[in-house]
């Protein structure tokens, strides 16, 4: 990938990152759990979708470069993680800005609780989440083409929202683990627009050594 199409991916995934915290941080304040006619919730659930798309557009620009340390474990874990942006963002965000709303609006009894198919996206979506992190975040820790730090939280972030399946802890440890994704994901784009540290594989010294040999 070309240098200025690593800049415009690494531009997309901080701004992505930016807005996906914000979306996160006002949907912890607002109950969304269940179906709303909240025009706050409403908006957020389109604002997801955005970023859902913007993170996914973007990643392969991450990967590119991720993928000169291990390849394998990189794809796997892109792949993870777009299907877990393509859960929690894509289809969670419709059902909060068009599904919901129409339900409540219609007075459809939704007493019930959610679709056994929203379910098992949310489950798969959960899954593809803690791995995808895990993977990929690995991969980019290897690769060091771009931050510990930021590999580190990518990690991390997994952790943390896998530990979710503690009662009690489900809220607060995805809040957690979302925005610590976000993190690490927004630090790769910075380091890949060029505006925090530089993105290099290659070894330091090695055209001066290569020179010092001639």
């Amino acid at each position: 990938m070309n240098a200025s199409l690593s800049r415009l991916g690494g531009g997309a995934l901080v701004v992505g990152a930016a807005v996906g915290i914000v979306v996160q941080l006002v949907l912890a304040v607002n109950p969304s759990d269940r179906p709303t006619l909240n025009p706050t919730v409403i908006a957020m659930g389109w604002s997801d979708m955005v970023v859902g798309l913007l993170l996914i557009l973007s990643l392969p620009a991450l990967l590119s470069r991720v993928a000169q340390g291990s390849r394998a474990l990189s794809v796997i874990g892109f792949a993870c993680l777009a299907i877990a942006f393509v859960a929690y963002s894509e289809i969670l965000g419709f059902e909060r800005a068009v599904d919901s709303p129409y339900l409540v609006a219609h007075h459809v009894d939704l007493t019930q609780g959610p679709p056994l198919g929203m379910l098992v996206i949310l489950l798969v979506g959960g899954f593809a989440k803690i791995i995808g992190g895990v993977v990929f975040g690995i991969a980019a820790w290897r690769s060091r083409a771009v931050s510990r730090v930021a590999a580190g939280l990518i990690i991390a972030s997994s952790i943390i929202f896998a530990s979710g399946l503690i009662p009690f802890l489900g809220e607060v440890v995805d809040l957690i683990g979302g925005v610590m994704l976000l993190v690490g994901l927004g630090m790769c784009g910075l380091q890949l627009v060029g505006l925090w540290g530089p993105v290099s594989t290659s070894e330091p010294h090695t055209e001066t050594r290569l020179g010092a040999a001639v």
